[in-house]
């Protein structure tokens, strides 16, 4: 009989496990890629809320996506931080891109809103009618009002209207078939502008011209895209010195006519400064 089968100290004796003592067991390794993935979507999600944190209305998703990377960021700084430099690194900047975002949006809205309510404070001080919620630089007298062919400083031109067509409906249809009827009737205004300031400019980007009559309305030039001989657009830019002679075309009911007026004001300022001519 083979005395090895019961030695105690033969190699494939199995020890059974002291009573009262679990079994050590040895935790699977975990697989990198899982890790990985988990670093990479905190920095994406991170770099996706900061630039939309920028976008009004549609930044209101940083609200869901800046909670769900700075989770990301923190778990992969958790887990996988200690184990490499770069996960770290790459763990902390998605932190940083997440939290920069909620504090990104949350002033992006609270600029939004202060500037939509600066909207609807203006247009109800418009529409209540009162003189004193006019600004100061807008109120004029009538011996503030030019003549036609009489010069005046907007901006950086210096700008003359030079004359008023009040029934130029036939005048401006014949210039181009493709010119279309107007609904109430053309008028066409002649302007002269030289630009004064030190660098460039374009006058049929610069400047708005407008027309106000007996109806207590604005009718914009702006809003008339008919061909003219001499339209703004054809206007080349201007250096210091340099002066062009145009027209735009306004559409106004004829009702409106009496007691008209015309304005110039530069085109991109709220509160500047307009020049008013009469129309005979």
């Amino acid at each position: 009989m083979d005395n090895t089968s019961f030695s105690p100290y033969a190699q494939d004796h199995v020890q059974p496990p002291s009573p009262g003592y679990p079994v050590p067991q040895q935790n699977p390794p975990q697989d990198p890629g899982t890790g990985q993935r988990l670093v990479i979507s905190a920095v994406v999600t991170g770099a996706v809320s900061i630039l939309l944190c920028w976008v009004p209305i549609v930044n209101s998703i940083v609200f869901l996506s800046a909670p769900v990377g700075i989770g990301l960021a923190i778990s992969a700084l958790v887990i996988w931080g200690k184990r490499d430099r770069r996960s770290k690194a790459l763990s902390i900047t998605g932190l940083v891109l997440s939290v920069l975002s909620l504090v990104g949006v949350l002033g992006t809205q609270a600029l939004y809103s202060v500037s939509v309510l600066d909207i609807f404070s203006s247009s109800a001080d418009r529409s209540s009618g009162e003189p004193d919620s006019l600004p100061t630089e807008r109120k004029r007298v009538a011996s503030e009002v030019l003549e036609l062919g009489s010069s005046g400083k907007v901006g950086e031109y210096s700008v003359t209207v030079t004359g008023v067509d009040t029934d130029a409906t036939e005048t401006i249809l014949a210039i181009s078939p493709f010119n279309k009827a107007p609904q109430g009737q053309y008028v066409l205004v002649d302007v002269s502008a030289t630009y004064v300031g030190n660098g460039e400019g374009d006058p049929w980007m610069d400047l708005r011209i407008k027309f106000t009559g007996a109806d207590a309305r604005q009718y914009d030039a702006g809003d008339c895209f008919e061909r003219l001989d001499q339209g703004a657009h054809t206007v080349p830019t201007l250096e210091t010195g340099g002066a062009a002679e145009f027209q735009v075309c306004i559409d106004i009911p004829p009702e409106a006519l009496a007691d008209a007026e015309i304005f110039v004001q530069e085109k991109y300022s709220r509160d500047g400064d307009r020049v008013y001519w009469s129309i005979p």
